[in-house]
């Protein structure tokens, strides 16, 4: 009897133990996998975002196709190629030539002329007074521009081998990126199964929050990428209506921009609404250029912000502005260019783990009370 009753404790201690090791073998595995991981970590964050966005044509053309899924899934990788890398190489090109011409332009004695009238070192001399050490020939727009534009052609040249070395890393990047996103398209359904079965939620719970997972990452796209692209278009159009120098390559700053709450594309299109008064009170240029251009931000530009972003948010959460803001700038510092997009991902898929977390436990503390 006493035999017996010895053995049970020793059976659970040995189970406790057991489990202690087990778990700790399966953190020192999961954090050796999430090492090997990391360094490719953005492909594919990039392509589990592009297959939950085009699942759905996934499978109409696996259904096409007589339900072989390994050609749909080729044909939708090959659409994704077209679709974005033919147009970012020539948006690339045509970016370099107008950077190109935009340096030419304000290196020119037309626009040092303008730069020069934009000075406001000697209205702000009085600021010496009140804050030492300020040099009010810091903030001239000559001191502060165009010794950069300057200095861009010897970066260039100096930097050349890591340009190219940057390149073919956006090449890699985007081949492991197919890749990955050929075997979410083959094995998605089968990933989200063993994930219901893992998870320790209520299948309910898991398939609220998969299809909240699904909403944030299209608002997200819809919100911040869709909206920022038709702010960049937009003012590209209004800049090479008012003969502002290197439009296209303003328009992409101004996509970029657009991803900043507070911000905004206002940061690109203000400044060269200034310069094109300043430079037509200099006769370089005609009022009505300025006078557009103020129309086209204040209206055509802000249309699309404050009105068509909320439509194609209708019915989807959104971050507040501060929180987006650091959602931004983080991303930006952990993923690199792609952040823009990522960081807002990942913080709006943490509100939605809060809020389902949130609703699931008021659930059950009220069926316990």
């Amino acid at each position: 009897m006493s035999a017996a009753a010895d053995h049970a404790p020793r059976g659970r201690e040995w189970r406790l133990t057991g489990i202690i090791f087990f778990g700790l073998v399966a953190l020192l595995i999961l954090w050796a996998a999430f090492r090997i991981i990391w360094p490719f970590i953005t492909p594919i964050i990039i392509a589990a975002i592009l297959v939950t966005l085009t699942f759905r044509l996934y499978e109409r053309l696996r259904a096409r196709f007589h339900d072989r899924p390994a050609l749909a899934a080729i044909v939708m990788l090959i659409g994704i190629t077209f679709l974005l890398v033919i147009p970012f190489f020539l948006v690339m090109i045509l970016l370099v030539q107008q950077a190109n011409t935009l340096i030419q332009h304000l290196q020119s004695g037309e626009a040092q002329q303008i730069l020069a009238r934009l000075d406001l070192s000697q209205r702000l001399a009085f600021l010496h007074r009140w804050i030492p050490g300020f040099d009010p020939a810091s903030v001239s727009p000559q001191r502060l521009v165009l010794p950069l534009l300057r200095d861009i052609p010897g970066w260039v040249a100096r930097n050349g081998g890591a340009l190219l070395g940057g390149l073919a890393g956006v090449l890699i990047g985007f081949f492991l990126m197919l890749l990955a996103a050929y075997f979410f398209y083959m094995e998605g359904k089968a990933i989200i199964s063993e994930l219901y079965i893992l998870s320790p939620l209520p299948e309910r719970y898991d398939r609220e929050f998969a299809a909240q997972f699904k909403d944030v990452i299209d608002a997200t796209f819809r919100g911040h990428v869709i909206t920022g692209l038709a702010q960049g278009a937009a003012t590209t159009v209004g800049m090479v209506i008012a003969g502002v120098p290197g439009a296209l390559f303003w328009g992409a700053v101004a996509t970029v921009m657009s991803l900043l709450p507070f911000v905004g594309a206002a940061a690109v299109w203000v400044p060269a609404n200034i310069y094109l008064y300043v430079a037509a009170a200099m006769g370089h240029a005609a009022y009505w250029q300025a006078i557009f251009l103020t129309f086209w931000g204040a209206v055509v530009v802000s249309v699309i912000d404050n009105i068509v972003r909320p439509w194609v948010m209708k019915g989807k959460s959104q971050l507040p502005a501060i929180p987006l803001l650091f959602a931004v700038l983080g991303g930006l510092q952990a993923f690199g260019f792609v952040g823009l997009v990522i960081g807002p991902l990942v913080f709006s898929l943490l509100m939605s783990i809060i809020d389902i977390y949130k609703r699931t436990f008021r659930i059950e503390s009220e069926a316990a009370s």
